[in-house]
């Protein structure tokens, strides 16, 4: 892999400067015309900040593919750079988090057939990348409030974070349609926003597809949980029956 452009950066100090500018800027009460110049700098750090993960998180990429394709597993790894918008409303919604400070501007997904190969994929990357790993967490025992369940490592690469995230084709098709969802009601379920009977919905359906991914059984409670769910998003007008 040849050697990617560096790209110079300011200290951390100014990046996250920038970051709350461009937050500020997103407010009802910010006249862009007495801050131009202060607006397009920051616009040009924090756009500069985030491609300087892109080589990066192209290496950790590669790796992942290997570790994938080392425990025979499905290959279907993807890569993707946090747009500029998910940036800013992500440091909005956080509002002690700085830019320099966010760990999933450049993140790495590998798409696993079930629980238990997902569960062989960890163990390899826990091996392997034992002393760049910063952070894992286990949405898949500890999942949201929403039901999202997934794996995600950080992993220090060039002096970024890059996050890792493993999920099985259930859940990737669980968070599709979360995403399906908030394009089509223009709602924020991704963020864990939206009507009651929508979260309700998502999280029974997060429960039954853990439980037959994991080849556990679906006690009656958590079958009648996701019919009742699924019966009122179709009340309330969000779905057709």
């Amino acid at each position: 892999m040849a050697p990617a452009p560096e790209i110079l950066l300011p200290s951390k100090s100014h990046i996250n400067r920038c970051g709350q500018h461009l937050v500020d800027a997103v407010s009802d009460d910010y006249d862009i015309e007495q801050h131009v110049e202060e607006f397009d700098e920051a616009f040009a750090v924090v756009s500069d900040f985030r491609a300087a993960h892109a080589y990066p998180m192209q290496k950790i990429r590669y790796g992942l593919r290997s570790m994938v394709r080392s425990e025979d597993a499905a290959e279907l790894v993807a890569q993707r750079l946090k747009r500029l918008p998910r940036i800013v409303r992500k440091l909005r919604r956080m509002e002690k988090s700085n830019l320099a400070r966010l760990e999933d501007i450049g993140g790495v997904r590998a798409i696993l057939r079930d629980g238990p190969e997902l569960e062989r994929v960890r163990a390899r990357i826990r091996k392997r990348w034992a002393a760049s790993i910063s952070r894992e967490r286990d949405y898949i025992q500890d999942p949201k409030d929403m039901g999202y369940r997934a794996v995600h490592f950080v992993v220090r690469r060039d002096g970024r974070s890059i996050e890792v995230q493993l999920r099985t084709q259930g859940q990737q098709q669980w968070a599709e349609a979360v995403e399906a969802a908030d394009a089509r009601l223009k709602l924020n379920l991704k963020d864990g926003e939206g009507p009651q009977e929508m979260v309700e919905y998502f999280a029974a359906a997060g429960e039954v597809i853990y439980l037959n991914e994991y080849g556990q059984r679906i006690p009656t409670e958590v079958a009648e949980r996701f019919q009742a769910a699924n019966q009122a998003v179709i009340d309330a007008g969000y779905y057709r029956a």
